[in-house]
């Protein structure tokens, strides 16, 4: 029930055309609010019980149907409309609950509403952005209460005294965080960057399982920056094709490798390809000693030529996919992903590890007390 008394509702769907769009609404007038609105098609009640669902329409002021609908009511002042997911019927509707006085409000601000903890309403925002099953299901870990309860037990451990207890709760809290739940927060990005017909393209399309960017054996095919969303072993990820690095000849391609370099510099990892037919050039090297530890050297097209002899670098060729998933171990790896178990705690937030952190300090430094409000605060 709305923990504010506020009279509201919220369109949870994502914005644009779909088959179905779900407005939740809730307060002590929701229920007078739709009692005027909603015509059910069959003689009966007027408004569905708790836990059922009615099928009817939503009317305007002079009783004409503006959408048919599907109303369950989940709780007593709380209920959820399911109409046509157009925006111009989605429209119709919140036009028409407002007019009989429940408030616009945003679905986060909602949450709030309802008197939601923050840590659930952080796992339902972070929800909402998914993009792949394996973070859908850390996730829903969270908001199904494994954060909550560790979070939990970390405060009793401090407020009871047991402060190595406390610690040690924390520690792992932030260690799953800097091995998985950082990557929920902010995917990283991952550039694929080399001379000119490296073969980067390839690789991307590769890495991605589908053919997202143009490939030729022409050099200097790609001029900009390409970025894709994709998953590597599950793991939500950014793969960014730069264009050839070389001294460039016209204007469009000086442009794109300026672009190239700037995405290097930003980029959590880069990718570089060295070119088993062409060897190991100046150019490569002096490449390598700018991108330092951030750069993960690979020799690809191995089916056509072997990589040179002591060379400890990775071999792959991302025309055939040998070697590719050895890649993507090691991309893994020098991230410092660590893959968590199902059901285990996982911070999410940097405003969750930011909390754990000073709590943290605050053990450290005996203030015992100041590590409790610290934790408290990310329950409340």
């Amino acid at each position: 029930m709305s923990g504010l008394g506020e009279s509201v509702f919220a369109v949870l769907t994502p914005p644009g055309r779909g088959g179905i769009a779900v407005i939740r609404c809730v307060g002590p007038g929701a229920e007078a609010a739709l009692a005027r609105c909603f015509r059910p098609a069959a003689r009966g009640k007027a408004l569905p019980d708790a836990g059922a669902i009615l099928y009817g329409h939503v009317v305007d002021a002079e009783d004409r149907p503006l959408d048919e609908i599907l109303l369950c009511r989940t709780a007593a002042q709380e209920f959820e409309v399911n109409c046509h997911g157009g925006p111009a019927a989605v429209e119709a509707v919140c036009g028409r609950l407002e007019s009989l006085g429940l408030g616009r409000v945003q679905a986060d601000r909602l949450l709030e509403v309802e008197g939601i903890a923050l840590v659930e309403r952080d796992a339902r925002r972070a929800l909402r952005e998914a993009t792949t099953p394996l973070a859908a299901r850390i996730l829903l870990d969270q908001l199904n209460g494994a954060l909550a309860a560790a979070l939990g037990r970390a405060r009793g451990a401090i407020e009871s005294r047991r402060a190595g207890d406390g610690m040690a709760a924390i520690d792992t809290l932030l260690e799953r965080w800097r091995g998985c739940g950082r990557f929920l927060a902010r995917p990283p990005r991952i550039a694929i960057a080399g001379l000119p017909n490296s073969g980067k393209s390839t690789l991307l399309n590769r890495l991605v399982g589908a053919d997202r960017v143009i490939t030729s054996p022409v050099p200097g095919t790609t001029r900009d920056t390409v970025e894709v969303e994709a998953a590597l072993a599950g793991l939500p990820v950014v793969l960014v094709d730069t264009a050839g690095l070389r001294e460039a000849c016209g204007e469009v391609e000086r442009e794109g490798v300026a672009r190239a370099r700037a995405e290097l510099a930003q980029a959590d990892l880069v990718v570089y390809l060295l070119d088993t037919a062409a060897g190991r050039r100046p150019e490569d090297n002096a490449a390598l000693r700018a991108l330092g530890e951030r750069a993960l050297a690979v020799w690809n097209k191995c089916d056509l030529v072997p990589a040179p002899a002591g060379s400890d670098a990775l071999r792959i060729s991302a025309t055939t996919g040998e070697g590719v998933e050895a890649l993507a171990a090691a991309i893994l790896a020098r991230l410092g992903y660590a893959p968590t178990a199902p059901g285990e705690a996982v911070p999410f937030t940097a405003e969750q590890a930011k909390a754990l952190e000073a709590a943290k300090q605050a053990l450290a430094s005996g203030r015992a007390a100041d590590a409790a409000r610290a934790v408290a605060a990310l329950l409340d």
